[in-house]
Formats: structure tokens, sequence, C-alpha cells
């Protein structure tokens, strides 16, 4: 589809071509890593762009809830298959993870706390399910589960799943404990609610070393059928995000769902890789 000279000149002055920069946590004079708004330079994607275009146009359809794509069949005994997860948004950065995310046609999982779910972010929360993401509890308040009474644990998860429920009417089926922490109270609080535990096979320790190069190395070290975490609230991570989508594009990775990665899960279980 060509995009007609009056069209574009809108688009240039209205600054959609134009690269937002974070600054890297901790320096104080070093250089600014371009965040594009339409994938990386490398895998500019003009399907994202004409998304973009039909949102903004006056009187565009704004449906209330997100038409989620359909399954998809991939078989990974026989494709070499990463499941890349998000932690504790959807906040400031998740915009930027999605454009690069869809610039590799990837699909990752994004374990939301329900109290990060506002006015100014369900949109995040819709267009992940449109573009076929996988979204899962990440409790309401990032609490410590073990340490709850068994109401105290129940509402984390409730109130969680009906405010996502309630942006995008995704009904979640997946969940990570905070900090990884679980118990028998908290498998069997799963089980009652439907929720499979995820936790991770790689952690990439984006929150402790904020440092692009140290993100994209663990990152890229994972090993088909791994599920690798990460947070998407850490600019540092979105800085490391292009050059690790690229090291495993380089290695012939397919970005899958966790859900896709495990082919199905049971409630209440512990999963870490395929």
């Amino acid at each position: 589809m060509r995009i007609g000279s009056v069209l574009l000149s809108l688009l240039l002055l209205g600054g959609c071509g134009q690269v937002r920069t974070v600054p890297v946590s901790g320096e104080r004079h070093g250089p600014e890593a371009p965040l594009p708004r339409f994938g990386t330079p490398r895998h500019f994607d003009a399907d994202l762009l004409r998304f973009r275009l039909s949102g903004i146009q006056r009187g565009a359809a704004k449906p209330r809830l997100p038409v989620v794509p359909p399954p998809r069949q991939i078989d990974c005994r026989q494709r070499k298959c990463v499941a890349l997860t998000f932690d504790d948004g959807p906040a400031e950065y998740t915009g930027h993870v999605l454009d690069l995310l869809a610039a590799h046609h990837a699909r990752a999982t994004f374990f939301l706390l329900g109290q990060m779910i506002t006015n100014e972010t369900q949109d995040f929360v819709r267009r992940m399910a449109a573009e076929g993401h996988e979204i899962g509890n990440h409790s309401w308040d990032h609490a410590s589960l073990p340490g709850l009474s068994s109401d105290a644990l129940r509402r984390e998860l409730d109130r969680t799943q009906e405010a996502v429920r309630k942006a995008s009417g995704v009904t979640m089926r997946l969940m990570r404990p905070p900090y990884g922490a679980t118990n028998k109270a908290v498998d069997n609080e799963t089980k009652q609610t439907g929720l499979a535990q995820i936790l991770w096979a790689v952690d990439t320790l984006d929150w402790l070393n904020r440092n692009p190069k140290v993100i994209t190395q663990r990152s890229a070290a994972a090993k088909p059928g791994d599920i690798v975490l990460m947070h998407d609230i850490h600019p540092t991570t979105v800085q490391a995000l292009p050059r690790l989508l690229d090291e495993l594009d380089r290695k012939g990775f397919t970005y899958v769902t966790v859900s896709e990665l495990l082919g199905g899960t049971t409630p209440g279980k512990k999963y870490t890789n395929r």
C-alpha cells in the first residue's frame, strides 16, 4: 500500500517519524538510546504504521474490547521456541516494548500488576490482546503471596483478574508469583482460581543490573524451550530489546507465548520451561 504525498506530509509534520530517547539509568552524560515508534531501523513495520494511522483518523471506530487473534498452530517440538516474558506493567515504556515486538513479528507474555491498570495504561492491555500477546496475573500490588492470609491471597488474584477482564475482555489462565515466591497455599489457591504458576529458566536480573549490554547477553543465552524473565518498567530493558531480538533472530528462534511454548497448562502447577 503506497502512502500518498499529502498523508506523508502530514505524518512528517505531525512527528510520526520522530524517535524518542530514553536515558540509560545511572549515566549522567552518556549517549541516549533511540526508541523508534514503528520498529527498529532494520525492521521498520509498515503494517504497524497503518495500524496507528487507522486509529488516529477522526471518526475511526474504537471498539470497547479488542478482537483477539485466533490461536496459532506452532509445534515447539519441531521449532526453536523461546517465550519472552515481561513483568510489573503496564507502564510508561510498555508501548515501546510492543512496538519493538511488532517489528519482529514476535509474541510475548506480559504478567501485569492490577494496580498498574489505569485509565492511562488500559489501552496497552487492549493492544496486548489485539496483537496476540498473552496476559498473565502478577498479583494486585506485588505482594509476597506466601505471607498472606487466604482471603488476602484471593483478593490479590481476583482483583487483578477483574481489572484485566474489564480492560480487555481476557480471562487470564496464567500467573507469576511476585519474587517467584510460592508455597502450598499458593498452589491450592491458584488451582482453585484456574491459574498455572509460571516461573522462568532465564533470569536477566534487569531490575538489578540495569545495563543493556548485560541484559542482552543474558537473554540471548536462552535455549530452545526457555522462559525468559524481563521487566518492561525499566528503560534499560527497552534499550536492550532491539539487540536482543536481532540476536535471537540470527539464531533462528520463534517467539511464542508461554501457553504456545508449553502446549497447555494445569492450574496450580509450576512451570519454568518446556
